[in-house]
């Protein structure tokens, strides 16, 4: 009998590229191949990989290098992703690589794959004017990413991803939809849309308010979904529409996740970004009013060349005055060819680092305030894993994992309840303890209780991957 030709695929990255590697995986295995999880197991090795920070790149090669240093003689190596989209980092991937594909070029994985193998694999045929589209995988998984378009039109002077990707693509809605269709009814219970400019979804393909149509799209065609999250909403006035439309839809979680990187007028029109902290100021307050109990994310850049104590000030005050849900804050790293190296050379590190930590010294006390303000509230929560929580006596006790609307996947806190709980269902419990990041909650049908301290010790969660501790 012959032994089947298996693949192993290492994705590093965003959310977008989570997608592009199940999309690869299917076209392999739609021409016979069969995954695995063990990397001794395969003769086709791929890193997905992240080219937008030196950091990413650095993570990146390592990867590779990993494969190449193990590998056997029948096996291929194949880099695939943003790393290789560009000339400059593409001279930073390993020697010994077989292929190289950008991330415009994944869909050809199974025909390269045929031609280093020397098999008659013939390529899946797509449709290269649009946006590729797949069938997703039916498994079932409590929630699943789609990804609506791709590239970016606006030029941030920080950002390579219009090199690395070009201008945005969309996706047509009838494949969207589909997509969707096809993970609800393999039991997905959350839908998150991405791309790198979401609210601009559908622009390219000449439709008028894209993102809004799209979201009444999905409630008419796929009602049963229970969750639609949105992430990677440029501030833009097009925001004001798709916050009507939010309010209107039930199935949308109450969720903005709104980049805004710095609150200083300077420093965002050096970034080449929206430049009036008022309008951000007046988005926010819209959202509150139009979407009751509204989560909103932001993310900030602190370091930017000729960042000063005023303008971090600046910034600083916003952050108080506003009072975001949930806010991540990045050092800046200047990243060649993009404009911002010719503006000088960054903040001193120490300095940018030093802003960066009392930022987030900031939010964290903000986000314990308001994770407190739900003790005693009941909340839905999508249960994605089982742990174990080991108590002061040393006994360990099972322990679920999930998260409520508030919490987006891998990136905000999570949902904590004593016992087992089916995953994939989304469960009322009641918040009993708050944490800066996470909660810690009881099924509503048992009686109250506090955990007399923080988790220690939560063991191996056996659904998706995710660690039930941070």
């Amino acid at each position: 009998m012959t032994q089947p030709i298996r693949f192993h695929i290492v994705t590093l990255g965003c959310s977008k590229n989570q997608v592009d590697s199940e999309g690869m995986a299917l076209r392999l295995i739609a021409q016979g191949l069969e995954p695995t999880d063990d990397p001794r197991r395969a003769r086709v090795l791929i890193v997905n990989t992240c080219g937008f920070l030196a950091a990413a790149r650095a993570e990146s090669r390592a990867a590779i290098e990993q494969l190449l240093a193990k590998r056997r003689p029948d096996q291929i190596v194949i880099a695939a992703g943003c790393m290789v989209s560009l000339d400059e980092h593409r001279q930073e991937v390993p020697e010994g690589v077989d292929a190289l594909l950008s991330t415009r070029e994944w869909t050809r994985i199974d025909s390269v794959v045929a031609e280093l193998l020397g098999l008659p694999i013939a390529s899946v045929r797509t449709d290269e004017a649009a946006f590729p589209s797949f069938h997703r995988l039916p498994t079932a998984r409590p929630s699943a990413y789609v990804k609506i378009a791709d590239g970016c039109d606006h030029r941030c002077s920080f950002c390579a991803i219009p090199l690395i990707k070009g201008n945005q693509v969309s996706k047509r809605p009838s494949d969207i939809v589909r997509e969707i269709r096809e993970l609800v009814d393999a039991g997905t219970k959350e839908v998150v849309l991405v791309a790198q400019d979401t609210i601009r979804y559908g622009a390219d393909l000449g439709i008028r308010d894209g993102l809004p149509g799209l979201l009444r799209l999905i409630a008419e065609q796929v009602p049963e979904l229970p969750w639609l999250r949105l992430l990677y909403l440029y501030p833009t006035p097009l925001l004001f529409r798709l916050i009507d439309t939010m309010a209107e839809l039930p199935q949308c979680v109450p969720y903005l996740d709104i980049p805004l990187q710095h609150a200083d007028p300077t420093v965002l029109r050096a970034m080449a970004r929206p430049s009036d902290p008022n309008f951000y100021r007046r988005l926010i307050a819209y959202a509150r009013d139009r979407i009751p109990n509204v989560t909103l994310r932001t993310t900030f850049i602190v370091g930017f060349p000729g960042e000063t104590e005023e303008q971090f000030r600046r910034l600083y005050d916003f952050v108080a005055e506003m009072q975001f849900d949930h806010v991540g804050v990045f050092v800046y790293s200047p990243e060649s060819p993009t404009p911002s190296v010719r503006l000088g050379a960054p903040v001193p590190a120490e300095v940018a680092e030093e802003r960066r930590a009392r930022l987030m010294e900031l939010q964290q006390h903000i986000s314990l305030q308001k994770n407190r303000s739900l003790v005693g509230q009941v909340l839905p929560a999508l249960i994605e894993g089982h742990g174990e929580l080991e108590d002061e006596r040393g006994r360990r006790r099972p322990i679920a994992a999930g998260r409520a609307p508030r919490h987006a996947p891998e990136v905000d806190g999570l949902v904590f309840v004593p016992g087992r709980l089916p995953i994939g269902e989304i469960v009322p419990v009641r918040v009993v303890h708050a944490e800066p990041y996470d909660l810690w909650a009881e099924p509503v049908a048992r009686p109250r209780h506090a955990p007399r301290k923080s988790r220690q010790a939560v063991a191996s969660a056996d659904q998706s991957g995710r660690k039930t501790s941070h």
